[in-house]
């Protein structure tokens, strides 16, 4: 006989459960202290994003303090950062804590460090608040303390304006800006003269140091608009509105920190060239995403560069390929980086970041005609770094008007400041990184637009000629787009032209000639005879880079 026995385990469930609560509540606990850790992280956080903005501030350079205020600064970095934590700042802007480099304070458990001037340009300032947060349900696995960190940069904004053409190069740096040449030419804030009556504080000429044109020169610079020279030097035949001797001012305004687009991720590698030979008149061809026009009357071969990294020289045109000088050479919208010593050297043709190689204009300004890059960019940038220069001449011109350069800047990239079309970097080494020096004495109607800034920050010299002859001229004479207002009369930059020292050439244009000084009536200029002398630059706001009055967070 079997006899079956049935053991119980009694309490098994109750073990099981009390181990489970075991781990629930430590689960629990976790939950809840990082809740409370993520809050107070993220408190923290604010209050170094607060810092940082606020200190920022007073990096922004100013005549009287072209590099800010620093000690202001590191105490307003301060004062914003515990004012989060409802604690007061320690001490005043002038104490000696505030003149160091570094600072650091506690209270309420808090400690902050800020750190000024430092980072790109020492424009930037970086602010780091540590607080040791006691744990609470967790200590039960063991953790009484938790090391919570929070840090932020911050970069300061230029000065609250706008240049046509700005050398920053100090007093003791010698001519900043130099006059070349024996003719009448003239540089615009945007406006046309019209504001001789009622000036504007847009677009400024300014010379940190001495303006120079040289006795015994034969015309005439006019500045149509606010000029401001810093050291006295020969320039009696420097003209505002037409009118001898603009007034000398006091003080110098820093280099705007305008910001390089990242270079580190740049693709591809000087990347080929696509040939469209011989493209009849009137027809079109595709590549990729990009299609060309020929709207002129006789064939051309079409040439299309695309954005991407070059160590190696771009001569147009390229004499070894054996390009014809009338061929079109299309620049794909994008960035453009020149490094290792690689040139950008045009000599003739037409080339363009438009479909036809041409002059394109929409409202009366350059447009380009070409999809965006992949990145988002909508215009060309080129970047100069590690030697490299830009040169334009038209020494390889078949015909006085067998050549048009036409460069359309960009309104969005993707990192770096907008509007800017060509760009040296600070460490870049060339001696001359840009330089347009065009013969022009054939002709009054030369086609060499770039519609956006020329920034060098690199302290060397750049040279800017004149191509054209004014006043500014609206009629859609030769641009092949309905509605444009064609290339005639154009500046040959409608941006702002910046860099240490720069050379201005009034190109020796024929016919140039001197404007008179216009007539009030009220607020308004009464223009007899505005004159045709070499068109220089023009700043327009539409393709100039965003001040950044306002500081901004870096990281």
């Amino acid at each position: 006989m079997l006899i079956c026995v049935r053991r119980r385990h009694t309490g098994q469930a109750i073990v099981i459960m009390a181990l489970a609560m075991v781990a629930i509540c430590g689960m629990l606990a976790l939950a809840i202290d990082a809740g409370r850790l993520y809050f107070q992280r993220r408190l923290m956080q604010d209050a170094v994003d607060a810092g940082a903005l606020a200190g920022a501030q007073d990096l922004v350079g100013t005549v009287a303090n072209p590099n800010g205020v620093p000690n202001q600064a590191l105490y307003h970095a301060q004062q914003d950062t515990f004012a989060v934590f409802s604690l007061p700042a320690i001490g005043q802007a002038t104490d000696s804590a505030y003149q160091q480099p570094s600072v650091t304070q506690t209270q309420g458990g808090y400690t902050v460090t800020t750190v000024a001037p430092t980072g790109y340009n020492n424009k930037q300032i970086q602010v780091t608040v540590s607080y040791a947060a006691t744990a609470t349900f967790v200590q039960v696995l063991g953790f009484t303390q938790v090391n919570i960190l929070a840090t932020a940069t911050a970069e300061a904004g230029t000065n609250a304006k706008t240049y046509a053409i700005f050398a920053y190069g100090g007093i003791g740096t010698g001519n900043t800006i130099n006059v070349q040449g024996s003719g009448f030419a003239q540089v615009d804030n945007g406006q046309d003269g019209n504001d001789y009556c009622s000036g504007t504080p847009s677009g400024e000429t300014i010379s940190n140091a001495k303006f120079h044109l040289p006795t015994g020169y034969n015309g005439m610079v006019n500045i149509n608009g606010n000029v401001f020279i810093n050291q006295a030097n020969d320039n009696q035949h420097l003209g505002r509105y037409w009118v001898p001797q603009p007034p000398f001012m006091t003080g110098q305004d820093p280099e705007p920190n305008y910001l390089i687009p990242d270079t580190t991720n740049i693709t591809p590698l000087n990347p080929n060239r696509v040939k469209i030979n011989n493209l009849g008149g009137g027809q079109s061809a595709t590549v990729g995403n990009i299609t060309v026009h020929n709207t002129t009357s006789s064939q051309h071969d079409f040439y299309i560069y695309y954005p991407g990294k070059y160590t190696n020289t771009v001569t147009l045109p390229s004499n070894p390929s054996g390009d014809a000088v009338n061929s079109m050479y299309i620049f794909a919208n994008g960035i453009y980086f020149f490094t290792s010593g690689a040139d950008l050297i045009t000599h003739g043709g037409y080339i363009s970041n438009t479909s036809s190689g041409l002059p394109h204009y929409a409202g009366n300004v350059g447009a380009t005609s070409l999809p965006p890059a992949a990145d988002g960019t909508n215009g060309v940038e080129f970047i100069f770094d590690g030697g490299p220069n830009y040169s334009a001449d038209n020494s390889a011109s078949a015909t006085p008007n067998d050549f048009s350069t036409f460069f359309v800047s960009p309104s969005f990239v993707a990192t770096g400041s907008t509007h800017i079309a060509f760009y040296s970097a600070p460490t870049n080494t060339s001696g001359n990184p840009w330089n347009e020096t065009f013969s022009v004495g054939s002709s009054t109607a030369n086609r060499y637009q770039i519609w956006g800034t020329v920034f060098d920050a690199s302290a060397q010299s750049m040279t800017l000629t004149g191509v054209q002859t004014g006043p500014h001229n609206t009629t859609p004479s030769d641009d092949p787009n309905p509605g444009g207002p064609g290339s005639a009369g154009q500046y040959a930059i409608t941006g702002e032209f910046i860099g240490f020292t720069l050379v201005l050439d009034d190109g020796n244009l024929p016919g140039n000639s001197a404007g008179t000084t216009p007539t009030c009536s009220g607020q308004t200029a009464v223009w007899t005879n505005r004159g045709h002398p070499a068109l220089l630059d023009q700043f327009n706001k539409n393709f100039a880079p965003a001040p950044g009055v306002n500081s901004f967070l870096v990281k």
